[in-house]
């Protein structure tokens, strides 16, 4: 087995070990005052087929070893720098992330992620990817084979029902497409990719001649050779290479930023925004702004469409927060996000599209002439949303719907009728101490 196709096993086994005390405290207090967390727990315990049966295996097993080598790693790597920033010394870093280990199930990725070196008693407020990952989202998903697993399928979807999307030039399947390549500024991703892990952007600096971020050039015959060639391993679709708005074009360092907008349905079954970050490029990295290639963000206040301060994913903890650009130097925090309104508008109408995903996170871009969406992600990272808004979504309206959603597809699973729930959500605040509670963008 190649070593990319471990990293997804890898993944899950780490999800059933963060989740293996909760579960197992879930089997003695039964969790009647968390809903959630009781249909995490009965879940955790039911292998839905042999791989996951392994998992558990697996985790039952491996989980001393991945606590504590995980907790000496990014302790080794971020316990100096929260030592000099906070005073709170590496064994007090340390001793937090064992027990938050087992009072809420917090990894040492999540311990710094989530900032909780500074207020470890939050942590049963987040909504961890043990659980909304390997549990809730999939749980709620709708038919198979939807057009958001596939991004050539995507934009023509799309397109049929006249939300605006980038365009695909090219669907490379290790094939020779009889169209040529084309002539302009070229993004090039995998059909089937996440994370922005295999995407290249090749820039056209003269006729049938392009060139990449790091100065290689190739003719248009010779890219196009080399991509067919690539897609003989993973199916690739060719993109033009988006341009920014100029309002936000010194906040990269040449990639496309992006919003991602995380919509929830409501209790009608009409799409809602919950939370929306803006990401960016830093460094060296010109090709993609994805927080996982090493890229920032900043929350986007709902109302003004403000930024906050900015900072990366947080499991390296150098950086800290920032209220500018840490190359170009450009203010990040209190810049307002142009076309705004058309952003929030989009991200409406295109899950009015998708009823069939009750969560979709959307990556909208700005450019010149408006908001115009890249992609949409059936099973978004939650992290994302939980650290920009330095909450967890326990504590928001978007814990209510989906504990609503999972209600709703128990009963329907055993043919009973739909109760509605009055449950009101507990209220929380952004980094300008604004509600987060969302309104409706019906």
């Amino acid at each position: 087995m190649k070593a990319p196709r471990l990293r997804p096993a890898a993944e899950k086994v780490a999800y059933r070990v963060a989740g293996l005390p909760v579960a197992a405290r879930g089997l003695l207090e039964h969790n009647k005052r968390d809903p959630l967390r009781a249909i995490f727990t009965q879940s955790y315990w039911r292998p839905r087929n042999a791989s996951e049966a392994c998992q558990l295996t697996m985790a039952l097993i491996l989980w001393p070893v991945v606590v504590l080598l995980g907790s000496a790693w990014y302790t080794y790597c971020n316990g100096s720098v929260i030592r000099a920033r906070f005073g709170k010394s590496i064994a007090i870093q340390l001793a937090e992330q064992i027990r938050l280990y087992f009072t809420a199930g917090v990894l040492a990725p999540w311990y710094y992620i989530f900032s909780l070196y500074e207020e470890p008693d939050r942590a049963s407020e987040y909504l961890q990817r043990f659980e909304s990952k390997s549990f809730y989202i999939p749980m709620l998903k709708g038919k198979k084979g939807s057009p958001l697993n596939d991004k050539v399928q995507f934009a023509k979807y799309c397109a049929e029902r006249q939300i605006r999307c980038v365009e695909t030039l090219l669907h490379l399947d290790g094939r020779p497409p009889s169209q040529p390549m084309p002539e302009c500024d070229l993004f090039v991703k995998p059909n089937a990719g996440r994370g922005g892990r295999g995407a290249e952007r090749w820039d056209l600096i003269a006729p049938q001649l392009f060139a990449n971020p790091e100065g290689r050039q190739l003719s248009g015959e010779a890219l196009f050779a080399r991509l067919v060639e690539r897609s003989q391993q993973r199916e690739l679709v060719v993109q033009p290479r988006l341009r920014p708005h100029p309002a936000l074009s010194n906040l990269t360092t040449g990639a496309l930023p992006t919003i991602r907008v995380l919509t929830t349905l409501d209790e009608q079954g009409q799409p809602e925004i919950m939370a929306a970050v803006f990401r960016t490029s830093i460094g060296q990295n010109r090709t993609v702004d994805n927080l996982h290639a090493g890229g920032i963000a900043a929350l986007v206040d709902l109302e003004s469409g403000l930024l906050s301060k900015s900072s990366n994913l947080g499991a390296d903890a150098q950086l800290g927060w920032t209220s500018t650009h840490p190359d170009t130097g450009a203010p990040v925090e209190g810049i307002a996000i142009p076309c705004w309104p058309d952003v929030k508008a989009l991200a409406i109408a295109a899950h009015r599209k998708f009823t069939d995903r009750v969560i979709i996170g959307w990556d909208v871009a700005i450019v010149v002439d408006g908001a115009i969406l890249i992609e949409g992600n059936g099973n978004p990272d939650l992290d994302i949303v939980q650290r920009f808004m330095r909450a967890g979504l326990k504590q928001h309206r978007f814990a209510q719907l989906i504990e609503l959603h999972l209600q709703r597809a128990t009963r329907q699973s055993h043919n009973c009728p739909t109760v509605h729930s009055e449950r009101m959500p507990t209220i929380a605040r952004d980094s300008f101490g604004r509600s987060l509670t969302p309104t409706h963008e019906h």
